[in-house]
């Protein structure tokens, strides 16, 4: 039974390796392209790239592990089945279900992984990302302020710099602050200096030898102040929010306990604290996919007729892709109360283990022959 079982965690874990490097960079690509206006921009280096993938790595690993593996049980069994080697074990008495105790491995060792990236790395890394990509984004809008041209991208803000410094110097700098209608701001100084470096959504100018003019539309009011130097925060809030395609789901940032937590923070408060306990639940039940795909695609991958991989394939995919709108709409009915959270949570993953029981117990009574 060894050799059997390392025979077929040989046969798995090889097509387990290339979808999931396959998946990986698929991944990544759509993140790229969807994240196109902020790594494409004219400040981004590849070290700030390579952040954001190796940020992004944990994220991707529990987006593609599960129909990695469910896709790795379909090549690896299924050649098994296509060259007819099932039947030969099933000659030397290897039932189906002896076969299946093999995937069901993998699936808790992976489910065992998910749960520990979900833990730890994802959160981390998806908090950094955001980190990375303000920062990111920062650096951008500083170099799209050209000299002579005034930059009217950020809302209710104008920035002009009669000259632009490589080293982050702006002279003979205007800035024209509209975001309180009621009194408009001009700010006029000889040299900024931009720290784009600074904590927040905000970039930093340091300002020197300029006024601040002040309007009151409501009256004649005009206030003129000079000032040796200063600080202004241009608030990119908005512009950040537009721009930053990477992943922000809230939940996404925190592990299961800090989602419990918050959960009972908000339920002390009088607040609703569902949204945080179907957070957690979907955790729970993104370790438990792998289980689930293994008791599912190891009769599919077992049972097809010879020259079937392209219909083995399709089925593979419908039923992941109906597993991920199984799943959001469960998830949607259990924030909305509908149904109990563990049960929104865990229902795809438990209505996989019935169909893949089920067609697993037909295959035992038919036979892998065919």
């Amino acid at each position: 039974m060894k050799i059997l079982s390392r025979y077929l965690l040989r046969e798995l874990a090889i097509p387990l390796g290339a979808w999931l490097a396959f998946l990986f960079l698929m991944l990544f690509v759509m993140q790229f392209l969807k994240g196109s206006e902020v790594l494409l921009g004219a400040a981004v280096t590849a070290g700030d790239i390579g952040r954001l993938t190796l940020y992004l790595a944990p994220h991707f690993l529990v987006m593609a592990l599960p129909i990695a593996f469910l896709l790795a049980i379909l090549l690896g069994l299924g050649r098994l089945s296509d060259d007819r080697e099932l039947i030969a074990m099933s000659a030397l008495g290897v039932s189906p279900t002896q076969i299946l105790l093999v995937p069901m491995a993998g699936g808790l060792l992976l489910g065992a992984l998910t749960w520990l990236l979900v833990s730890t790395a994802e959160p981390w890394g998806l908090t950094m990302v955001k980190v990375v990509a303000n920062d990111v984004i920062k650096k951008n809008v500083v170099a799209d302020v050209k000299p002579g041209i005034f930059y009217e991208d950020l809302t209710q803000l104008t920035l002009y710099a009669e000259q632009v410094e490589k080293d982050g110097r702006w002279h003979n700098v205007l800035i024209h602050d509209d975001r309180d209608p009621a009194s408009p701001l001009l700010v006029l100084a000889r040299e900024a200096r931009v720290h784009s470096d600074t904590a927040g959504e905000a970039l930093t100018l340091e300002l020197s030898a300029g006024s601040v003019h002040r309007a009151n539309r409501s009256s004649a009011d005009y206030t003129v102040i000079s000032f040796e130097r200063g600080a202004v925060a241009v608030g990119v809030e908005e512009p950040l929010w537009q721009k930053n395609r990477f992943p922000r789901s809230p939940s996404d940032e925190q592990t299961p306990g800090e989602l419990l937590a918050a959960a009972a923070a908000a339920e002390q408060a009088g607040e609703d604290g569902r949204q945080f306990r179907m957070g957690y639940h979907r955790r729970v039940g993104q370790a438990l996919a792998p289980l689930a795909f293994a008791v599912l695609g190891t009769p599919l991958a077992m049972g097809r007729g010879r020259g079937g991989r392209a219909r083995g394939l399709l089925l593979t995919l419908l039923g992941y892709v109906g597993y991920y709108v199984l799943s959001r709409a469960c998830e949607k009915m259990g924030v909305e109360g509908r149904i109990p959270l563990w049960v929104a949570g865990q229902f795809p993953n438990l209505l996989f283990l019935v169909l893949g029981a089920l067609a697993m117990g037909r295959l035992s009574r038919a036979g892998t022959a065919r």
